[in-house]
Parts: C-alpha cells; sequence; structure tokens
C-alpha cells in the first residue's frame, strides 16, 4: 500500500453548528464509520457538494469497499486532536489498522454547519515503510504446494524484505509472489502497449495443491496497462482452501478464463484460468499467495514452499521463491 486518499463530505446526526466536543464527537463518529465501512451511513451524512463529487452512493460505496479492502480493520487509535480552522473544526487521528504495518492519518474537516467538506486517509508520512510484523515468520508450510504454472517463469516480486517485495507492507500478503514471463530480460515483445504483447498472457493457471475452491470471480475486465483497478484489487481469481487452515489466492486472470466455481473440487496442477490483467495491475501477471483465511482483508500471509522445481536452473526439493528468480516445476 502506498497511499489512500478519499474526500467526501460527512455530517453525523442533525446540522448544527459545532464546538470542539461536537466536533470531536462527530470525528470519532466519522472514524468509526470509515473503519466499518459503512458507506450508506457517510452517505447520508454528506454535503451536496461533496455528494456531487463523488458522483452517486453507489459509486461511493466501491471506492469505501476499495479502500476498506486494503486497510483492514481498525486495530487502535494511537492519537487525535481538533483544532478550529477556517470557520470549522479539523479533526485528525493517527490509528493503527490491521491491514498496512505503518499508522494511517485519518483528517476529518467539518464546516462551521458541521457538514463534513473532506476526510483523507493517508500513511503518516513519519513512517517509512516497513515490512508487516507477521507472527508467522517461522511458520512452516504444510500443504505439499507445487508452481501453479507449467514452463520457466520470472519472480517479479518475492521475498520477504520490501526491496523484495512491495507486498510485505500487508498483513494478507507479507509472503505474496508476482510472477511472469520474461524473454531476454523483458515481460513483452513489441512496445508493450497491447496485453496480448506479454508473454505470460494467456497462460493457464494451475492450481498450486488440492481442495475446495471458496471464491471466485470471472468477469472483472482486464484493465489497460498501467491502469489498475484498486476498488477490486484481486480482480477475476480463485481462493482454494486446502483443508488445513491454509488457503490460495491466485488473481489477476483475464475475463471468462475462470473455470471453476465455489464448492468445485481440485486438483494439484488442474488448469483453473489464465493470466490477465484485471484486477490493481500495471501489466499482466500472475500474483500468487497463501493466507490463514478464505478472505484476503481479513487473513495473514503465510510462506508458501513449494516443493520439487528448478530454481535458477538449480533442481530442489522445496523452496521459497525470491525476486530475480527464474522458476519451473522440477517435472
Amino acid at each position: 500500500m502506498t497511499s489512500f486518499l478519499l474526500a467526501a463530505l460527512l455530517a453525523v446526526t442533525p446540522v448544527a453548528p459545532l464546538d470542539s466536543t461536537a466536533a470531536l464527537a462527530k470525528g470519532r463518529a466519522s472514524l468509526q464509520a470509515v473503519a466499518r465501512g459503512d458507506a450508506p451511513a457517510l452517505w447520508a451524512s454528506f454535503g451536496e457538494r461533496m455528494r456531487t463529487a463523488m458522483q452517486d452512493s453507489a459509486s461511493y460505496a466501491g471506492r469505501m469497499a476499495g479502500i476498506v479492502g486494503q486497510i483492514g480493520a481498525l486495530d487502535s487509535l494511537m492519537s487525535e486532536q481538533v483544532r478550529a480552522e477556517g470557520g470549522g473544526w479539523i479533526y485528525e487521528a493517527r490509528c493503527r489498522f490491521k491491514g498496512p504495518p505503518i499508522p494511517i492519518r485519518v483528517t476529518v474537516a467539518f464546516a462551521a454547519d458541521s457538514r463534513i467538506e473532506g476526510l483523507t486517509l493517508r500513511p503518516d508520512s513519519d513512517a517509512p515503510p516497513q515490512p508487516y510484523p507477521s507472527r508467522f515468520l517461522d511458520y512452516q508450510t504444510k500443504t505439499s504446494l507445487r508452481l501453479p504454472f507449467d514452463g520457466e517463469w520470472y519472480v517479479f516480486w518475492g521475498g520477504r524484505t520490501i526491496e523484495q517485495n512491495y507486498h510485505a507492507v500487508a498483513r494478507s500478503q507479507r509472503f505474496a509472489h508476482d510472477l511472469m514471463i520474461r524473454k531476454d530480460g523483458v515481460s513483452h515483445a513489441g512496445d508493450g502497449k497491447t496485453l496480448s504483447d506479454y508473454y505470460c498472457y494467456g497462460r493457464p493457471v494451475l492450481a498450486p495443491a488440492g481442495g475446495t475452491v471458496v471464491w471466485a470471480e470471472n468477469g472483472r475486465p482486464d484493465q489497460p496497462i498501467g491502469v489498475g483497478d484498486r476498488e477490486h484489487p484481486i480482480g477475476n481469481g480463485v481462493v482454494i482452501d486446502h483443508g488445513n487452515g491454509e488457503f490460495s489466492l491466485l488473481a489477476h486472470m483475464k475475463p471468462g478464463s475462470v473455470t471453476v466455481k465455489a464448492g468445485d473440487k481440485v486438483k494439484a496442477g488442474q488448469a483453473i484460468g489464465a493470466v490477465g490483467n484485471s484486477g490493481n495491475t500495471s501489466e499482466p501477471h500472475l500474483h500468487y499467495h497463501l493466507q490463514n483465511g478464505p478472505d484476503m482483508r481479513d487473513s495473514d500471509g503465510l510462506p508458501a514452499f513449494f516443493q520439487d522445481l528448478v530454481v535458477d536452473g538449480k533442481p530442489l526439493a522445496r523452496a521459497e521463491i525470491v525476486k530475480g528468480q527464474t522458476v519451473r516445476p522440477g517435472r
């Protein structure tokens, strides 16, 4: 997560002039509404100007869901303050949410009539990105995982440091991987402006182990190169329950390619879709991570050790793959 920005007008309960006590109460109520992802309650409090800016309640609900999906539940309130400004009031809270490893500053601006003129959520600028402090650093994968593809692929992001893996800041994606095919050091032919230029686009995505599909999405559109869908970060994808407290999440698949649905049983190596560019992605690739629950918004990422693979030309019985490696199944 690099940044969150949400502008909204929000007023909780009746319209009335504010003093510092009322501003503090309204700020706290607004913070709790954001933490719950309660878009209807927030929309009911908006003033006309921001309702216009947010277009309509459905659009706003989608934006809110995208933000809550990234930051997760409110973990703790670290500090808060109110101050008079421009004839109104500013409420500012420094919080920890379950998703990002750094504090988030939530700022709510109230007009004199108690309507909220602005609402922003931003990472604490004083805190450099750090890996999420996972309690699973020493965890040993229970499932016998195979790589979720055939042929040789490149690990674009993967590992445990920020330098190796920008996903590491997030709770559920602490040990995630972004995987693609590269030839002569690049991921595409031609100028890379069309999806079909990318070597991995349309390639089969395979189940990394047997289990039961608990979630699948097939109808999200592919995004143009360089344009991500933050409101639907997974895009088209599949979550597989391996039956031992471990769940595989595979994301960014091609629309119409997902061949399974919730409740289906799958076997290791079974084709379940094709690489696309749906969701929050800058170019076609396969996102894979292991987590301890079915919902990415409320799960911890787990280390994924793959079995029987070849890493940079060397056969290995078991390995946790990292950025910069070329990998393929051992057989």
